[in-house]
């Protein structure tokens, strides 16, 4: 099979693995009947339509109210119901898109990632860890034509299940912002802040509006206003009072603009005639990598009737199961503390690593991926496989181990 899938070579008579039945469904499928599968007459004239069938006389599928149904329960019985999942171990394209991708994938290989993290600026580092899921997970596939309608998120050309790097940055986000809030110490939850646009960057539209008003004079102190109240309320989740609100609006100049948001956010606006890099417009110091993961299997929801209190409509989810393993790996450059000291950008390292280690522990209760509400997506480290590899001296987080040449 070859890896782009528009060039995927399938033989319809012979459906060896998940990849050939996904061409079948999307290139052949189409059958020339427009029947139900109960009145075809025999499995020589079902086989007319569906060429890889070869087992018994599919009495079991006969009950199928159409025929696009039968795709998917044929996979169902035939494939994942002998062990309950679909299993990529043994496939050489989950090793291959992991080499790619730049992931170690063993605690053997990071002597490796130890030698990378030393060649990388002074304060450099990162974090490594295997994780287990307790909770299925699963994300939306953008596949538009594929034999369940909820598919869970592949790699595009080798088609193994995944979660996206910049998934995995706004997933981690989510948990720094609860971070932020659970502290109830006004600069320490200033300086989470600072960290959190440190680690994560700044380019939203409302933080280019802070920065075009501070920094020229043409900028519009009614769209800083409203992007400064927007970056409280919707990227870092904090509470806003109705004095905040008439505080903001009670905004007339650049002073009164900078002293809002030091007294609001960061204790680093100590100079009125600078605005610290964390809120101008930059890329965050942090690179997420994809996991990739090595089964698939099926799970059903069934929304009940709130009156009847039964279930007639089952939805079908692709979904990666619980048990199944990963990997997941940050690394973190401070390519922006140029003109720092040394010791501003290792404390600044410090605290980092440290709130990325306590944002990851939140996370693994609040599930990664969709349906999180439903408990899916929830993780747990695997013991000894919290990693961190360093190339200076940081206070190391609790529970974590360095990595070592």
């Amino acid at each position: 099979m070859k890896s782009y899938e528009s060039l995927i070579e399938s033989n319809p008579e012979k459906i060896e693995d998940l990849s050939d039945y996904i061409a079948y469904c999307k290139f052949y499928f189409k059958p020339k009947r427009k029947k139900q599968i109960k009145f075809y007459n025999n499995l020589d004239e079902i086989k007319e339509d569906f060429p890889f069938l070869t087992k018994g006389n599919n009495s079991k599928y006969k009950s199928n109210d159409t025929l696009k149904d039968f795709p998917l329960n044929w996979l169902k019985n035939e494939i994942i119901e002998e062990e309950k999942f679909i299993d990529f171990k043994d496939d050489n394209n989950i090793e291959k898109i992991k080499q790619i991708s730049g992931i170690y994938d063993n605690q053997q290989d990071l002597k490796d990632l130890h030698e990378y993290i030393e060649n990388l600026p002074k304060y450099s580092f990162a974090i490594w860890f295997k994780f287990k899921l307790k909770t299925p997970y699963f994300s939306e596939d953008d596949d538009e034509f594929y034999i369940i309608q909820n598919s869970v998120l592949k790699e595009t050309n080798f088609k193994v299940p995944m979660v996206r790097g910049s998934a995995w940055k706004g997933a981690l986000a989510s948990a720094f912002r609860e971070l932020i809030n659970k502290d109830n110490d006004l600069d320490r939850k200033k300086e989470k802040i600072d960290s959190f646009l440190r680690v994560f960057g700044a380019g939203s539209e409302s933080v280019k509006a802070i920065e075009q008003a501070l920094l020229k004079e043409s900028g519009s102190f009614e769209k800083a206003k409203e992007g400064i109240l927007l970056f409280l309320f919707f990227e870092l989740g904090l509470e806003i009072t109705g004095k905040d609100l008439q505080k903001a609006k009670n905004i007339k100049n650049k002073n009164d603009l900078r002293n809002f948001i030091k007294d609001k956010l960061s204790k680093k606006l100590e100079n009125n005639q600078k605005l610290p890099i964390e809120f101008q417009t930059h890329k965050g110091r942090a690179i997420f990598y994809p996991t990739y993961f090595d089964k698939l299997s099926l799970e059903i929801i069934n929304p009940h009737d709130r009156r009847k209190r039964a279930g007639k409509n089952p939805i079908h989810y692709e979904v990666v199961p619980k048990e199944t393993e990963g990997i997941f790996q940050l690394i973190y450059i401070p390519f922006d503390a140029i003109l720092k000291t040394d010791e501003e950008v290792g404390k600044e390292s410090e605290e980092d690593l440290k709130n990325i280690t306590d944002a990851l522990k939140i996370l693994s209760e609040k599930g990664i991926g969709a349906k999180t509400k439903l408990g899916w997506g929830r993780f747990k480290f695997l013991d000894g496989n919290q990693k961190v590899c360093l190339n200076s001296d940081l206070k190391f987080p609790e529970g974590w181990e360095r990595c070592r040449s």
